[in-house]
């Protein structure tokens, strides 16, 4: 089995750790396979010198997400990003695909909501958490996100596994920064980086799968091409 991890980073003039440099950031994950293992869990981790700034933007919970199957409820400046994915559903020899819409929201607790959206064949509204935390080796943050069963199997016996996915995260906010007379406004991006490691910026991912799924894979590891910086 086969997984494929692509990660960019723009502008690849890297920032320092006193004068951070504002960046997107785009992941790509796909499974090329003819029969794709359903992924039950993914840990995207980021290399040193990108740092995230999610304690600073406003915060939208997966529980009012799911209270109104929309965002309607969510502050301005907690979408972070957006994208697209694709999953496949298996329903005896048919292949059946779904379209989706992404969505990236700030959500509380050090997490990202990926929010996922799809009309045919299956209504579909529901949401992926990842969690951000520290990471170690050459990489310093990961993001940890499990799809929910009841993503993996859309309906009794019938899996899905998502083949495609795409986000891109590029967002600002403004905060306050000094007392009295000296505050002031500034702003802040979502994704900084603070220095460029010899040999560019590295990703990776490590994937596990569902075990219950028609075609599984024991875990594995995808390593993106670095990302070029300066």
């Amino acid at each position: 089995m086969v997984q494929e991890l692509r990660v960019t980073i723009t502008p690849g003039k890297a920032g320092t750790p006193k004068k951070p440099k504002g960046a997107a950031i785009g992941v790509t994950i796909q499974s090329p396979s003819p029969q794709p293992a359903t992924t039950q869990n993914v840990k995207v981790l980021f290399g040193k010198g990108i740092r995230f700034n999610n304690r600073l933007f406003p915060r939208c919970s997966l529980k009012s997400i799911q209270a109104t199957k929309s965002l309607s409820r969510c502050p301005k400046g907690s979408i972070v990003g957006r994208g697209t994915a694709r999953a496949i559903g298996f329903i005896g020899s048919a292949q059946v695909p779904e379209d989706l819409t992404v969505t990236a929201i700030n959500s509380t607790n050090n997490s990202l909501i990926l929010w996922l959206n799809g009309a045919h064949p299956l209504p579909l509204s529901d949401g992926l958490v990842g969690k951000l935390g520290k990471a170690s080796g050459k990489y310093a943050h990961r993001l940890d996100v499990t799809i929910p069963k009841g993503l993996r199997e859309v309906m009794p016996g019938v899996y899905a596994p998502l083949v495609f996915f795409d986000v891109d995260v590029k967002a600002t906010t403004t905060v306050k920064k000094g007392k009295g007379r000296r505050a002031r406004r500034v702003k802040v991006h979502y994704v900084e980086t603070t220095n460029c490691p010899s040999g560019g910026w590295p990703f990776a991912a490590d994937f596990s799968f569902d075990p219950a799924a028609p075609f599984t894979d024991d875990p594995l590891t995808a390593v993106s091409p670095a990302a070029r910086c300066s």
